[in-house]
This record gives C-alpha cells, structure tokens and sequence, in this order.
C-alpha cells in the first residue's frame, strides 16, 4: 500500500536552473512501491557521466539535502535513435510533508518541482483523481488549450498563458493523473523523437503528480514496446519482467496494482488478449492468475480500501459502430476481453472498470452479461467508462447506431474524466469537454456528463441481485444519451431535437452506405482544414484500432484517387 502523491504549487521558478542541451528531460513521478517512497523517472538524449541522482528536502526549506542515486540504462532501437532512461526512489518521505527536487545529470540540472506527500487515510475532502487515454504529442487538445494539431509542440512554454482550464489546470488539485493507454502517436516516430517531445509535453504535469499509466494498442509494435517499458520503468511493478528491443526489462508495467487512498488500482494489458505477450514471453494466462490473486487480496483489504478499479486500454462494454472493438459480444474484440474479465470482475465485486481505445467518452449503467440496472446506489454489477478522448491525430466519428440499453451517456468531443473520491462509500465521476473543432473556446472545460456513484456494500457481488432488466429499453435513443458534436457538419437535416444516429440510419436508408462515406470523407476535408493539420488528420482506422464506422474506408478504397483529398 503506498502514500500518495498530491501537487501543490506552480513550479519554485526562484529555485529552477536553466534546463541545458542534453541534461535531464521528460520528468515524471510514479507512485513507490512501499509507503513514503517516490519514484522518479527521466531521460537523456545524450551520455552522460557517472553521476546519476535526485536531490530533495522539504519545501521552503531552500536545502535540497537528501539524494536519491539514479541509474541509468540505454533505449536505442535501430530507426528509433538513442536516448538514456533513469530512475531514482525517493525513501523516507512523510506523510503530509510538501517536498521539492531536482534532477541532476552531473554539472546540469532540472527545474525544481514541488510535490506534498498526502496522508493515506484523511477526512480534508475529496481526492481528485484525473482519468484520460490515447493523447498524441500532437492534437493534444485536452493537455491545454495552446494544444493544436499542427505542432508536436505543447510543453510548458506553450501552455503558459492557458493554464486556468485543461488538464494543466488540474495539477494543483489532483492527486494523481491516470493515462489509460495510447501515447505519443507514437514513441518511436521520428526515430522516436516524438516521443521524446510527448514526454517533454507532459512534463508539466507529470513532475508534479504520479502519472500512472496502462498498455495500449499503440505501444504493441516491438519498437513501440520498447519505449512504452523503458519510459514507463518507474512504475510501481513487482511482476515478471520480459525482453524487447532494449534488452530484458527491469520491471512489468504490463500488469501491476497499487494504492492512492481509497482506491485500489490494478493495471492489467488487454493488449496480451490479441498476440502481443507472444513475442515477448508474457502468457495471457499469468496475467489472469496474478489479477485473481490481486483482486483477492484487495477484497481482504476493503476496510481499509474500499474502491477498486481496475483499468486497460481496450473495451469491455462500448457502442461506436460496426467494427469488431465493440459489437459482437462473442467474438468480436470487446467479447474476447469480455469472456475473462467479467466473470472475475462479478465474482470480486470491482467497482469500476476503465479503458480509452475508442477516441469517444462512454459511460454505462451497472451491467453483467449485457443486463443492466438504471441506478448508480448500490449498484449490482461493475461500471465501465470508456474515456479515449484526451485528443490525437485519429479523429473520433460520428455515433452511427442507437446506443445499447446499458449506455448512460456517450460523446464524441474531446475531453477527459475527473473522479472526485469523496469517502468510503461516495464518488463523484464528470467528463470534461476539451473540444476545439467546433465549439466555441467558452466551452473548453464545460462539464457534459455528472453522475454520483453510492456504494454502501464494497466486495464480491450475489448473483442473485444481479441485473435481471434494461436500464432502456432496445432502440431507444434521446438526445441526452448522445452527444454527437460533427452533428450540424453533416447537413444531413440535424435539428437538435431527433438523435443524429436516427438521422445517419435514414440516411444510409435512403441513400446507401455509398453516399454515407463519401458525407465522412467531406467531413474529414473539412476538419484537417479546420485544424489546419495538411492532413495528418485521420479517422481512427477500422483495420487497426478500430472505428465508429467503417463505411469510409470502404468509400477511399472505392475511390483511390480521393484519398489524398479526403485525408
């Protein structure tokens, strides 16, 4: 069980030394493995010498005293350059105590960050945890609202001046930030130089607070493993390492669990589910063995954490369209994941799942088996959210089926989650809209979905009070279940008061599957304009990653000599 980390102050500027050429970069936190530690973790693009090291004391103090030694070991890829990851472990840190430090690389330093040691336990108000997924080091659109689509470039320069709304304006609330999967788009583009800016980027927020992470699509590649494992080491994994490009990892950051207050998080891959541990000696079925054991051990803890959540990057519950991310409950990807996780996750009563993977928010009511209830008191089954938007160069499409009966509320506009743990038996959980394609810049930071979730009863939930209805009946839709935001951009007669998947379905009805891609295919054009993005704007891929709809590549292929216009 671990301490947590919670920011406080903007950085000590007074303190800071100038960041030079090829000193200590990319700067984040993670939480330790045992309570009153810390873990540091940085990169540099270049050798250095011997001396590898944090230096830190309380805040204010103005004596950075202790020093935490650091390693050092090499990330270089063939085609993905050549960079050094370090990490260090902050021991003998106290509860409540506000702390500063740098990074040193011999003769050349980091900033000076701030961080507070939070007490595990306290009755000074709700914990704000921020939850997001796939964010590029482009269309980074939730990270600040400098963020844009046409520059790699969001660091803390370029958000200086927007700081009061996105997720930089978090920072000094939050507890901890958790990042469901997908990053940089990619590490290794550039020869990884991507994402060495993806994590400069973040560094604004990362240094400041645990960034926490889960395993996503985007990092499956070998090259992209490589990276996802090295950048992330500092996780707080005990779990059997494995080997990628870059030798024999020092840790797991593919499945591992850990403590921040009330809540027990356990990271598991979904990845391991479609091939990916078989390159690298990690079996689907250990996963599955340890998550068992982990959730057991959590139950026999609920006294004193009562929430546990567990989180990934691919669905288990989700609604985009008609690609296999979320349909067939059997044998598409959501159902492979489904057939596993559901079981353990009723029998050990896990009260909320989290994944991003589908560029959209998602919310359900309790479910089990597709069954549903429509109240979040005392549910009788797990919740899971879908929250992918935090914003890359994969565009998210427009919802084109009616929502399932178990969908709460569903958007396709950019954004992130905040979950307010309150105490042992409430959370309150608002997705947060960072959109700005089409919406003016007053609504960045609009709150477009507010629930409360009440659990008076944590542990394994009884299959007798399991959902036996539908939270809606089939085929209904409302326009407040649905939050479709390219709606008006379609000219398809969208007036606000029928659901636009109602529309799309006439439309399509009318006019065939044919004329509904071209209708995507102009929308694309529109917004790589829009964005001024020449054209690196894309659809999340059906062939890949998944889509809303397939329909539009179906059209490109259809129409090869339209591709480059579409795109």
């Amino acid at each position: 069980m671990s301490s947590y980390i919670k920011s406080t102050a903007a950085l000590v500027a007074c303190c800071a030394a100038s960041v030079v050429a090829d000193g200590p970069e990319q700067v984040h936190l993670a939480y330790g493995l045992t309570p009153g530690t810390v873990r540091v973790s940085w990169a540099t693009t270049s050798d250095s010498g011997a001396h590898h090291a944090v230096m830190y004391g309380p805040a204010g103090s103005g004596n950075l005293t202790s020093t935490a030694a650091g390693d050092q070991r090499p990330l270089a890829i063939l085609g993905s350059g050549r960079r050094n990851t370090h990490v260090a472990t902050l021991e003998g840190l106290e509860e409540g105590q506000s702390y500063e430090y740098k990074v040193v690389e011999d003769s050349l330093e980091s900033e000076v960050f701030t961080f507070t040691l939070k007490k595990e336990h306290h009755d000074t108000g709700p914990d704000l945890h921020v939850v997001f997924g796939d964010m590029g080091a482009s269309h980074a659109f939730s990270l600040c609202l400098a963020c844009n689509a046409s520059s790699t470039v969001c660091d803390a320069e370029a958000c200086a001046g927007n700081t009061t709304v996105g997720l930089v304006s978090e920072v000094d609330e939050a507890a901890m930030f958790l990042h469901v999967g997908d990053f940089a788009y990619n590490f290794d583009s550039d020869s990884g130089k991507t994402g060495d800016q993806f994590m400069n980027n973040i560094e604004q927020v990362a240094a400041r607070l645990p960034y926490m992470i889960s395993h996503g699509n985007h990092e499956d590649s070998p090259a992209n493993l490589a990276h996802f494992t090295e950048r992330w080491r500092n996780m707080p994994s005990n779990t059997t390492p494995y080997t990628t490009l870059a030798g024999k990892s020092v840790n797991n950051p593919l499945y591992y669990s850990w403590d921040s207050g009330l809540v027990h998080y356990i990271a598991v891959s979904t990845e391991l589910w479609f091939g990916v541990g078989l390159e690298i000696g990690v079996e689907l079925k250990s996963q599955l063995e340890w998550l068992e054991e982990d959730l057991k051990a959590a139950n026999a803890n609920r006294d004193n954490v009562p929430w546990v959540i567990a989180h990934s990057h691919r669905d288990i519950y989700c609604s985009t369209g008609d690609d296999d991310d979320c349909n067939n409950a059997t044998t598409g990807d959501a159902g492979k994941v489904r057939k596993d996780l559901e079981p353990l996750f009723y029998e050990y009563g896990l009260d909320l799942w989290i994944n991003g993977h589908e560029h959209n928010y998602e919310r359900t009511f309790p479910v089990y088996e597709e069954l549903s209830e429509d109240s979040n008191i005392n549910p009788n089954a797990t919740i899971y959210i879908v929250t992918g938007a935090a914003g890359s160069q994969e565009m998210h499409e427009s919802f084109t089926k009616t929502p399932p009966s178990w969908s709460a509320f569903r958007s396709n506009s950019f954004g992130y989650s905040r979950m307010y743990v309150h105490n042992a038996t409430h959370i309150h959980w608002q997705q947060v809209q960072t959109d700005p394609t089409l919406f003016p810049t007053s609504d960045y930071g609009r709150v477009i979905d507010d629930t409360w979730i009440v659990q008076e009863n944590h542990g394994p939930f009884n299959k007798a009070n399991a959902p036996k209805g539908r939270a809606f009946p089939i085929g209904h839709d409302s326009v407040e279940r649905t939050h479709d935001h390219w709606a008006e951009l379609l000219d398809i007669g969208y007036d606000g008061t029928v659901p636009l998947s109602t529309l799309i379905r006439e439309f399509r009805e009318k006019y065939g599957d044919d004329k509904w891609g071209e209708k995507e295919a102009q929308l694309m054009r529109h917004v790589n304009h829009l964005m001024a993005s020449e054209g690196k704007t894309q659809w999340e891929d059906v062939r890949d990653d998944g889509s809303s709809d397939g329909e539009y590549f179906r059209w490109i292929e259809k129409h090869p000599h339209s591709a480059d216009e579409a795109a």
